[in-house]
């Protein structure tokens, strides 16, 4: 039993105040009352005080708590690792990982049979699923191991078992593909927020033999989903073991789909580097077991569906190459643009840069007067501007570019590609370009005088006032300007961006360029230009500070504004995709594992078509194909293919009719069922994340042969905490006897008073 208080105020505030009130009742009240009796005096005094006094005791809100302790039946849970890496003959003896596992229980079944007996037993074994057993085997077959699953299964039992603590027996490598990934440091730290204890006890070696080379490649990340003619990262892990010392190769191979039909593999073949691509490198391992990241970029030329690998080329005297490579399969679509952007150093490049699109690839050059005002000259190593779809100049001078690369720029506008040319000190006429193979494509006019020395601008070339842009009544009907699919939303966002800090003063070159663009007010100043020349697009934008955008909340609308000029420049606003499609996720699988497809049919405008009936047709590696007919009502419609034993590439056809016609080619894609062994192509144990399990949740790691005076010690001194301890408090002011008490306490002092005429 033990007396709480919990004032409704802090305890210094409740002691002034409860003397207080009591100085306030002996220095009032017997005053008024002086001329009675001793006796009534004192029994006046004394209601008053009591009332008082119970009032205080009221805003202490005083209670008595009670408790009990009692001992209930709790468990211990043993979780022993059944993975196939347990059967690594790398314990004591050349024995399996399993083997020594059994010994390690067997020695301390003592210890375990002389536990409390409150405290119950319950064993499992665990891979890929957390299975109860009797009692444990040599049989360690599991294809996964997934200890943070593992540990999220025995946390949803948590209601009906009360835990003293979980012994976790485990070669500590986690090895695991969806949906069993789950990160077992963060379910840790769950049991130790709820106070229950994790023993992690390793096997196996933590590395191969120095002797043993073998290259693994352990990951490789890329987008599902890529587009033509844009760089695309490619990120692999590489362990080296026993290879210090020595260069290993990593390189791209990629599918060679030349006269090769839809539904048959084609040969892996060395990617073709282009542009900026980087399809091979070297690493140079110093450790026997080293573990490093390596980043390839490929460019893909050509649309569709390929299969890629990342391969460490085999070393001499490596026996296994089975895991020298990874394969996967990647979607490459049309409307990737590769886009090349001459700017001087000025914030408005940094912003435009930021745009994030998938399509785009942006590359930025930077040359002309920088912060500095010193001039940087062009990169010399601009060979290959015929692989660029759009070219955009800033605040760049003609003679800083040079004729050579401003005819190679011309060249390619004549043959469709895209030229936007924006303001600057630097750009239109004041940049020299009058007189260039750029004047004639440029839709504005400018005049070889314009060109001015040095910084020296004159004021009649440039604005320098705030110029608030919106749409002329042409450019609300044009792709560019569309801000928003509504005609009024489009006008209250353009109305709602923030001005531009000056514009060069340009005049359209024909009476066809339109101008889609420019100032509010009564004296409307020409903004954006755009015209066709033969069978490119080309533009002139007078502003160069729409980053006001961007600082002032609307960068959804300044990335909107850039990517739209983009795409209209190189032709593609208006391109969509075939109408039926179909989608595989992941696109590398390990063997019998659920895949879903996911497909469905757009009509011309993009939008999803319904009640549509689909016919999937999955194609195994030996030719074996297993049909499907399902009724498509919605925007996406999702099956799931089952019969992944055989490893290797599996092709699935989709084809959409809708009131007996078809709904254009059919969607063809595929998957790889990943020949790799999980659990047996690097098998070796990891003790760092047993020892994290271990201090997440308060329990310790320990050595197996530590574990029989761990448990000895845990019995001898009682150290499993299986005792409950039930509380119960009674409150001394919140019920109805203390509030009957103080009613009457009151009454009776008014019923004095009102019997002595003080009321």
């Amino acid at each position: 039993m033990q007396p709480i208080f919990e004032p409704i105020w802090s305890w210094p505030t409740m002691i002034l105040l409860i003397i207080g009130l009591i100085t306030l009742v002996f220095t009032t009240y017997p005053k008024r009352v002086r001329h009675f009796s001793p006796t009534i005096r004192r029994l006046l005094i004394g209601l008053r005080l009591t009332t008082v006094l119970l009032l205080a005791f009221m805003l202490l809100r005083p209670s008595i708590e009670f408790s009990d302790q009692t001992r209930q039946q709790s468990w211990l849970y043993i979780v022993a690792d059944a993975s196939r890496s347990m059967q690594t003959e790398d314990a004591p003896g050349s024995a399996p990982r399993r083997n020594e596992l059994l010994k390690t229980l067997q020695t301390v079944k003592p210890q375990l049979d002389n536990l409390d007996k409150n405290i119950g037993i319950r064993r499992f074994d665990f891979s890929s699923e957390l299975i109860p057993v009797e009692a444990f085997s040599e049989e360690a077959a599991g294809d996964q191991t997934a200890i943070g699953y593992a540990l999220e299964m025995i946390s949803n039992q948590l209601q009906q078992d009360r835990l003293v603590g979980i012994l976790l027996l485990s070669d500590g490598a986690e090895r695991t593909l969806p949906p069993y990934d789950v990160d077992a440091r963060t379910q840790a730290s769950y049991f130790g927020d709820t106070g229950i204890p994790i023993y992690t006890i390793g096997f196996g070696s933590s590395s191969l033999q120095d002797t043993t080379l073998d290259l693994v490649m352990e990951s490789l990340v890329i987008d599902p989903l890529v587009f033509e003619k844009k760089n695309t990262p490619i990120s692999v892990k590489v362990r080296s073991l026993g290879a210090a010392n020595r260069n290993i190769t990593v390189r791209l191979l990629v599918e060679d789909r030349t006269g090769i039909k839809k539904g048959e593999a084609g040969k892996m073949v060395p990617a073709s580097a282009y542009g900026n691509s980087r399809v091979a490198t070297q690493i140079h391992p110093t450790q026997n077991n080293e573990l490093t990241t390596v980043e390839l970029f490929w460019t893909p030329e050509i649309p569709g569906e390929y299969k890629i690998a990342v391969e460490a080329v085999p070393l001499e005297g490596e026996i296994k190459q089975t895991n020298n490579r990874l394969e996967t399969i990647v979607t490459v679509q049309k409307g990737g643009l590769q886009v090349v952007y001459f700017d001087s150093l000025r914030p408005e490049q940094k912003f435009i840069r930021s745009m994030n699109d998938p399509k785009i690839q942006l590359d930025y050059i930077p040359v002309g007067n920088g912060f500095s005002g010193n001039s940087k000259p062009i990169n010399a190593d601009l060979k290959d501007l015929a692989r660029y779809d759009v070219f955009m100049i800033g605040d760049v001078p003609a003679d800083t570019l040079g004729p050579t690369v401003l005819r190679k720029i011309a060249d390619r506008v004549e043959q469709g590609a895209g030229l936007l040319m924006t303001g600057g000190y630097h750009s239109f006429g004041p940049g020299g370009y009058a007189n260039t193979p750029l004047e004639n494509l440029i839709p504005v006019v400018m005049r070889a005088n314009e060109k001015q020395a040095g910084n020296a601008i004159a004021k009649d070339l440039h604005y320098f006032q705030d110029l608030k842009m919106v749409p002329t009544s042409l450019g609300l009907q044009r792709y560019v300007m569309q801000l928003d699919s509504s005609r009024e939303a489009n006008r209250q966002k353009w109305n709602m961006l923030a001005p531009l800090k000056g514009a060069n003063r340009l005049k359209k070159r024909f009476d066809t360029v339109e101008v889609l663009a420019e100032s509010a007010g009564n004296e409307a100043i020409p903004l954006l230009f755009a015209s066709d020349v033969g069978n490119a697009r080309v533009m002139a934008f007078a502003g160069d500070t729409t980053f006001q955008w961007f600082l002032t909340g609307n960068r959804n609308e300044h990335e909107r504004f850039w990517r739209q000029m983009i795409l209209w420049l190189a032709h593609k606003e208006n391109e969509t995709d075939q109408s039926v499609w179909a989608r595989v996720e992941p696109r590398n699988v390990a063997p019998g594992s659920q895949v879903p497809v996911l497909f469905g049919a757009r009509d011309d405008k993009g939008k999803p078509i319904s009640d549509v009936q689909f016919t999937v047709q999955v194609t195994g590696p030996s030719g074996k194909t297993s049909k499907s007919e399902i009724q498509g009502t919605g925007e996406t419609s999702r099956t799931t293919f089952s019969q992944t034993q055989e490893p290797g590439d599996y092709w699935v056809t989709v084809s959409a009719v809708k009131n007996g016609n078809s709904l254009g080619f059919d969607a063809i894609t595929r998957f790889i069922v990943d020949p790799r062994d999980l659990e047996l192509d690097n098998p070796a144990a990891d003790y760092s994340l047993l020892e994290s399990i271990a201090s997440l949740s308060g329990g310790s790691s320990l050595p197996p042969e530590e574990l029989e005076s761990f448990l000895t010690r845990m019995n001898k001194e009682n150290l499993w905490n299986n005792d409950l301890t039930r509380y119960r408090r009674v409150s001394l002011w919140d019920n109805w006897y203390f509030l009957l008490c103080f009613i009457l306490l009151l009454s009776a002092e008014w019923f004095f008073r009102k019997h002595k005429g003080l009321v």
